[in-house]
């Protein structure tokens, strides 16, 4: 992203314009007394950018002022924008608004609407309506729109923070910029990106419908879980009543309990008196098959019994047959010998094998005892006493509470929940195939190239750190805060003196804008404002040279040099790289302490009337 400011106009309420200018690339200085305006410029900056309150002093400056603008280049365009004074403490609505940079000389008309403006300027930074925020918060919202201003925050040191010993950025005070900068320093820095930001909005998207599926599946489960269990105890008391068949099987108990819904059929043993008897005859008609098959096979034992007697009884005709030589024999001895011997023979065969009748017989009677035991064991399951309803009126309870019942699971046939199984495995494919790149991961490579970045920095300028100067960096991610590690430990020091606490703001927010730059950002604007980062050094005797600027301490004045020196060799790598920044310091010192830096631009001397309002227009 190209960004710098090319000045700032105020247009007063006498018709003249102020102007103060500065330069792209270049640590624009602005020096000079106390009480002259020059940190009003970061407001009136602030102002213009769409604060919705402001810190513009009312004595002098806004009750002089009657419009604020800025004339800036943007990506190779050149816009002014303006912004009417403040009434009071109330901001106001009216903006000026010119494409092509025209500076009106005097008071501008408002032209555009704050809204339309700032979605201009935010196309400008590359913030549109797919930027959201990630993760809401107790003021901030999740989803709701990334602001434009809350990346300016990488864009100003304030004098309220550059000396802080626990605070980096602005507007830490106010919750919804507290809440803003862990959401949107990601996006700022270059860890995340929006098309990773979508794809990760849109995978939870489809985690959010793939849980809800899951969900509605497990609670049709659960329903028709619900419904059977009901459904058996509702079943099982109508057919102790006799309302229902007591052979209803569980796939037709849903038309069984309609149908003696909608019959309102009466009488306790309706059904259950049938099947008893029924049952009962079954039995009695087994029992006698058993009865009769059991007297046959005994007769038909007894029968095998005589014919074995009778086989003894002709016992003698075997010895008339081994002896037929020593035997008289008369004139039909061998014809009565012969029937003899020839009926003794069937008669040992009719009883020396098993015939299949004694088998069959056999099995028939085992089959028919089994199911006797059955229909002995159905009879048992038939209450003994059926149960009754003392009233008819208890009888209609108990087949409305069995209609409520059927109207509350509804059936589970007619309202067959579809297969989500496809769609199921669907999302799941479609969430796989949607790489999202792991933040974790390039915020941990993000801190290290940071604290490679600022060590350098620390390099650069440990004379001014004293005792610390061989310390190494140590950003801590989840705090957006800088320490200083000790070689070879793990622990972070408790850094002291305002002296370092400001080196440790320059570190932070140079090495920012480093790596912003080398990853190409577009959402923060490569410039920076830095209010009085001299303030640790001013002299306790408030001595004044001829020019009328203040000297600092002598023994500190390397360590103001060092950190002018350090801004200027920032500007410096930053056109290495090929890329444009711009500073704007507002400063105390005398402008002898930048001699010989060649990226420092001297912008003003706010002193002997000269201010950001001179006192000749307050004439």
């Amino acid at each position: 992203m190209k960004f710098y400011i090319e000045s700032l106009h105020l247009w007063f309420k006498t018709k003249k314009r102020r102007s103060v200018t500065f330069l792209p690339n270049k640590v624009n200085v602005i020096t000079g007394d106390s009480h002259t305006g020059k940190t009003a410029i970061l407001d009136i900056i602030d102002y213009c950018m769409f604060a919705s309150r402001h810190r513009i002093s009312e004595s002098i400056i806004n009750e002089t002022v009657a419009w604020y603008g800025l004339r800036i280049h943007v990506n190779g365009k050149i816009y002014t924008l303006a912004r009417r004074a403040p009434a009071g403490t109330t901001t106001s609505s009216d903006y000026y608004f010119s494409s092509i940079g025209e500076v009106p000389d005097s008071a501008p008309i408002p032209n555009i609407s704050e809204s339309i403006l700032k979605k201009q300027l935010s196309a400008d930074f590359g913030i549109d309506q797919d930027v959201k925020i990630p993760f809401g918060g107790r003021t901030l919202q999740t989803g709701s729109r990334v602001s434009l201003r809350y990346f300016l925050l990488f864009n100003t040191i304030s004098q309220d923070i550059i000396t802080h010993s626990d605070q980096f950025f602005d507007k830490q005070n106010e919750p919804r910029y507290q809440e803003a900068l862990p959401r949107i320093f990601d996006i700022a820095v270059g860890i995340d990106t929006v098309e990773n930001i979508l794809k990760r909005e849109k995978r939870a998207e489809l985690e959010r419908s793939l849980a809800r599926l899951e969900k509605l599946t497990a609670k049709t489960q659960e329903k028709r879980d619900q419904f059977n269990a009901q459904l058996a105890e509702t079943v099982a008391r109508a057919k102790g009543y006799g309302l229902v068949a007591d052979d209803t099987d569980a796939d037709a108990s849903v038309a069984a309990l309609k149908r003696m819904v909608t019959e309102r059929e009466s009488g306790p043993d309706l059904y259950v008196s049938a099947q008893y008897e029924e049952i009962s005859s079954q039995i009695y008609r087994v029992s006698r098959k058993i009865r009769g098959l059991r007297k046959f096979a005994s007769e038909y034992g007894n029968h095998k019994v005589t014919l074995k007697e009778t086989a003894d009884s002709l016992q003698p005709v075997e010895y008339l047959t081994r002896n037929y030589e020593e035997t008289v024999r008369t004139s039909v001895f061998d014809d009565i010998l012969r029937n003899l011997s020839e009926g003794l023979q069937q008669i040992k065969g009719a009883t020396a094998r098993k015939t299949p009748l004694d088998s069959n017989i056999s099995e028939i009677i085992k089959a028919l005892e089994t199911q006797r035991q059955k229909l002995e064991k159905d009879l048992q399951a038939l209450p003994a006493e059926m149960e009754s309803f003392e009233t008819d009126k208890d009888k209609y309870i108990f087949i409305g509470e069995t209609k409520a019942k059927l109207e509350l699971y509804g059936d589970p046939e007619s309202e067959k929940a579809p297969d989500n199984s496809e769609l199921i495995a669907n999302l799941e494919a479609e969430i796989e195939d949607l790489a999202v790149s792991p933040v974790i991961d390039r915020q941990e490579l993000f801190t290290k190239a940071l604290d490679e970045a600022i060590q350098d920095y620390i390099s650069l300028t440990k004379a001014a750190l004293g005792n610390y100067g061989e310390y190494r960096s140590a950003f801590n991610y989840s705090e957006k805060k800088l320490h200083l590690r000790k070689p070879r430990t793990a622990s972070t020091e408790n850094v002291g003196s305002s002296s370092n606490h400001m080196f440790l703001h320059l570190f932070l927010f140079l090495g920012l804008h480093e790596l912003i730059m080398r990853n190409d950002g577009i959402h923060v604007a490569p410039f920076l404002i830095i209010d009085q980062f001299s303030r640790p050094y001013w002299g306790e005797d408030d001595q004044e040279d001829g020019e009328g600027e203040k000297d600092v301490d002598q023994s500190d004045v390397a360590k103001v040099k060092l950190a002018l020196e350090l801004l200027d060799q920032f500007i410096t790598t930053a056109n290495e790289m090929g890329k444009e920044f711009q500073m704007i310091v507002f400063e105390h010192i005398n402008p002898r302490y930048w001699n010989g830096l060649k990226n420092v631009h001297l912008v003003e001397i706010f002193r002997e009337g000269n201010a950001l309002i001179p006192v000749s227009r307050l004439d």
